[in-house]
């Protein structure tokens, strides 16, 4: 991935006057080429500016990008898991009245309680299946973003 920028202000938020906040455009383009490439290849981005460029300073402040990404990545999965607890403990709850109560209420309320527990087990695992996966591929992604190789190449402005 090469990013050309003409001086290092580019790469940063212009809202941090410390300047250790990647700026919103060059987190969106990163995320984009990310997107588009294989999880299975090495990552290498190319910074090519006109200007010098504080290559410890970037890399610090990629680094810490990278490390908030896979904090959010992570409350992400502990939502995710007490939703599926969640889900199904009220699923089994209801599924549970439904046979205790089989003899004693009327069928069409019966139905009601039944279909209510079957879909809190359903999403239940809906979100064990597929929204799980889905986060632990943007973890992969994160964690090869973090591993990867930056260069740093300095190109004389005509």
């Amino acid at each position: 991935m090469k990013i050309k920028i003409h001086n290092e202000d580019e790469l940063y938020n212009s809202f941090d006057k410390f300047e250790e906040t990647l700026s919103d455009d060059l987190i969106s383009y990163i995320n984009n080429k990310e997107d588009i490439s294989s999880i299975k290849e090495e990552e290498k981005i190319e910074i090519i500016s006109t200007k010098k460029i504080d290559e410890n300073k970037f890399k610090k402040s990629f680094e810490k990008y990278c490390n908030e990404q896979l904090i959010l990545i992570k409350r992400q999965q502990k939502i995710n898991r007490t939703k599926q607890i969640g889900m199904l403990i009220v699923g089994i709850i209801f599924i549970i009245f439904s046979i205790v109560l089989a003899e004693k209420i009327n069928i069409i309320i019966l139905e009601i309680i039944s279909t209510i527990g079957s879909f809190s087990i359903w999403e239940s695992a809906n979100s064990w299946l597929l929204q799980s996966k889905a986060i632990k591929f943007n973890k992969l992604k994160a964690i090869k973003l973090k591993n990867s190789e930056i260069s740093f190449i300095n190109e004389e402005s005509n």
